[in-house]
Order: structure tokens, then sequence, then C-alpha cells
């Protein structure tokens, strides 16, 4: 015999005084509660009350026209037959929900919290597709434009990464109040539920970790191609400066100036200043210092 699906979900998008009185009056939710449903609350959090529980949970959106991650809120109260999600801003991942009734609440939460943090992990995709796009394109002599991608990129995931460190401690605290609400059962759904939150902080740690190495191998080529630049001026000034300075000396309109009144003496001092610089340009190359 199939068991009897008691507990259903009810969503509340952008919650009116009408809705707040329905709650109130139905679900006997403390007001102080249901004035916060209607404005940003500070912190995530769950609250454990004798008849339903309370929990702030934070969800990470991804907006592809900014290509930023931005935290909206979910406020859910858990009665023990009814999930309420209460949320400002349109979430996908709780309209593709196929299933709005589950056996018990404990159930339901669980099914609209794997829905989400699914979600989430679909979300990443379009970070793991710009790493993999970074790391082809490291030595490519691309470092400025490499550089600015990884500057974007650096801003996602510490967007993201802040989103579900939030998350990290309020599922956490699910756990030990949820065995309260609930009884010994909540204790595998809540902790499957901690597993798969830490494989997306994980999958988050791990782009954060590749982004930095790609941030500093780019930084170790930006630099070699500066220091390469440098040498080459260096060497360009050394061997035209000393040069110079004997074929100004030797041009100088002075009695006892040698050469100056030499026959040819403009071709001997260009002759003797090319035999120098080849000479030293070859000792350079011997050294290879270029």
């Amino acid at each position: 015999m199939a068991k009897t699906k008691s507990a259903s979900l009810l969503r509340i998008f952008r919650p009116t005084d009408r809705d707040i009185e329905f709650l109130k009056a139905k679900f006997q939710i403390h007001p102080l509660i249901l004035q916060e449903l209607k404005t940003t609350t500070v912190r995530a959090r769950v609250e454990y009350y004798e008849s339903y529980l309370y929990l702030v949970y934070y969800f990470p959106l991804y907006d592809t026209k900014s290509a930023t991650t931005t935290r909206t809120e979910i406020d859910f109260i858990i009665t023990r037959d009814t999930v309420i999600a209460v949320h400002s801003e349109k979430i996908d991942a709780l309209d593709s929900l196929t299933e709005n009734t589950a056996e018990s609440s404990l159930k339901l939460l669980y099914t609209v919290l794997q829905a989400l943090i699914e979600f989430q992990e679909r979300q990443l995709h379009h970070v793991r597709e710009k790493v993999e796009s970074l790391g082809k394109e490291l030595f490519k002599n691309k470092e400025k434009e490499v550089l600015e991608k990884i500057s974007y990129l650096k801003r996602d995931v510490s967007e993201y990464r802040i989103i579900v460190r939030l998350q990290q401690s309020t599922i956490q605290s699910l756990l030990s109040r949820g065995l309260k609400f609930w009884n010994k059962d909540a204790e595998i759904y809540l902790n499957d539920l901690i597993g798969d939150h830490l494989r997306i902080v994980n999958q988050v740690e791990n782009y954060r970790e590749a982004t930095n190495d790609f941030e500093d191998t780019n930084t170790q080529l930006m630099g070699l191609k500066v220091n390469n630049v440098m040498k080459t001026f260096t060497i360009l000034s050394f061997l035209t400066f000393p040069f110079m300075l004997i074929a100004a000396l030797l041009t100088i309109p002075a009695r006892g100036t040698p050469i100056i009144n030499t026959p040819g003496s403009f071709w001997i001092i260009v002759t003797l200043i090319a035999i120098g610089m080849v000479s030293l340009a070859l000792f350079f190359k011997r050294k290879e210092w270029f």
C-alpha cells in the first residue's frame, strides 16, 4: 500500500499583508518572524519553536547579463505538515519542482533543499568553463587579456564562495535543531544535505585555487616578459652609450684631439665604434646574456 503524502509545499512570492495575516491565522507564527518575511534578514539561521522551525536560507543566483552572482533569501517555515517557502526573487529551482507533497515535512524539506543544491551545482558550470578556457590561454602571449578574465573570474568565485559559506553553518544548525523538531529519523536526511553542500563548497574551493594558480602563472609570464624587455634595453644601452661617449670626445674641436684632423676621420670613428659594438655583442652572445 502506498504511503499517504501528508505534507505539502506552500510558496509565497513577495508576501503581502494579506499573506502575513493568512500565515498568522493558520499556523500561529510569531508576529516578529512574520515581519521578517517581508524584509531582508541580516543573517542566515535556524530557529526552533515547539510547533515549527524557522529557516533563513541564502541562495546564489547567477546573472548572465552582468556576469555576477547575487545573494537571494528564502525564508522557510516548517510545520509538522507544511513547508512554507517565502521569497522575493524568481527562483527557477523552485519553479521546476515536480513534487510539492511528501510523506512528511522532513522529506519535503529535504526534496526542496536538494533541488536548490543541485541547481547551485549546475550554476557552477559557467565557472568551470571559464577556468578551463583560461587554462588553454595561459601560454599564448595574451597576458593582458588573461589578467582581465582572471579578475572577473575571481570576483565571480568570491561572490559564490561567500554565499555557500553562509549556507554551511545554516545546514549544520538545521541538523541539531531538526533532530529536536522531528526525531532521530531526520539525521540521515540532514547529514546527506550537509554532504551534498560540502560537495558544492569543495568545487568552489577547487575553482578558487585553480584561479589563484592561473593568476600566479600569468603574473610570472608577465614578469618574465618585462624582464626580457628590460634586459634588451640594458644591453642596447651598454652597447651604445660608451661608444657615443667616445665619439663625442673624439669630435671635440679642441687642440690635440686625436684623429679629428686626420683625412677620413669620420669613417675611422664609425668603423671603430662598429667593431667595438659587434665585439661586445658577440661577447654577450657567448655568455648567453641575450
